[in-house]
C-alpha cells in the first residue's frame, strides 16, 4: 500500500493522517464538527456516539488508504456501508451522506468501493474497542484481518444490495420534499 506502511503502528499512522488533513487531533475533543456542502459549512454538535464512530472510521481510512477529501468519502462511506456499520447508528447516516455524494458527484468510484466493502472479511465497527491495544497494532494486522479474499469476485446479490442501498437517502429525499410540501401547504 501507499501512505500507511504496515508496519506502522496504528497511533503513528493516525498522527500523520491528521497532520496531512490538518485534523486537530482528530477533532475529537471539539463540541462542534462540519459538514461541507459546496461552498458551505454546517455546523454539527459533536457527540459522543459521532466521535465513537469516527475514531473508527479514521482508522480505516488508513486501512483503506481512502482519502480524507470529498471523493475519499464517497469510497470510504460506499465501503463501510457494504461492509456495515454495526451499531454505530451516526456512522450509518453520515455514511448515506455520503453515499448519496456519491451518487450524484462520483457513482463509478462509489461502486468499486461498495463492491470492495462486500469482499471484505470485516470491518472496526465489529468486536473492536478502540484503546490502546488497538492504537498499538500495526497497520498491516488490521489489513490482514479486515481484507477479504482479493480474488473473490462480486455476486450479483452485492448488485442488488448497491442498489437497494441507493435507494435508501432517495427515499429519505422524497419524504422530506413531500413533508416540506405538507409543511408549505399547512402554512399557507
Amino acid at each position: 500500500m501507499g501512505a500507511y506502511s504496515n508496519s506502522l503502528k496504528v497511533k503513528d499512522a493516525l498522527n500523520q493522517y491528521f497532520s496531512q488533513y490538518h485534523f486537530q487531533d482528530g477533532g475529537y475533543h471539539l463540541k462542534w464538527f462540519k459538514i461541507k456542502l459546496g461552498p458551505l459549512y454546517f455546523p454539527l454538535p459533536n457527540i459522543k456516539a459521532r466521535v465513537d464512530a469516527v475514531k473508527i472510521h479514521d482508522i480505516h481510512h488508513l486501512v483503506t488508504e481512502y482519502d480524507a477529501n470529498m471523493k475519499g468519502e464517497v469510497e470510504i462511506g460506499g465501503w463501510e456501508i457494504a461492509s456495515g456499520c454495526g451499531h454505530y447508528y451516526v456512522a450509518w447516516i453520515l455514511n448515506f451522506g455520503s453515499f448519496f455524494y456519491g451518487m450524484l458527484f462520483h457513482p463509478r468510484t462509489l461502486l468499486k468501493a461498495f463492491l470492495r466493502g462486500r469482499r471484505s472479511a470485516t470491518n472496526l465497527y465489529y468486536n473492536v474497542v478502540y484503546d490502546d491495544r488497538l492504537l498499538n497494532r500495526t497497520v498491516g494486522e488490521l489489513r490482514e484481518t479486515i481484507d477479504g479474499d482479493a480474488s473473490k469476485r462480486n455476486s450479483v446479490n452485492d448488485y442488488l444490495l448497491f442498489v437497494l442501498c441507493c435507494l435508501v437517502p432517495l427515499s429519505i429525499i422524497v419524504v422530506l420534499i413531500y413533508i416540506f410540501f405538507l409543511l408549505i401547504n399547512y402554512f399557507l
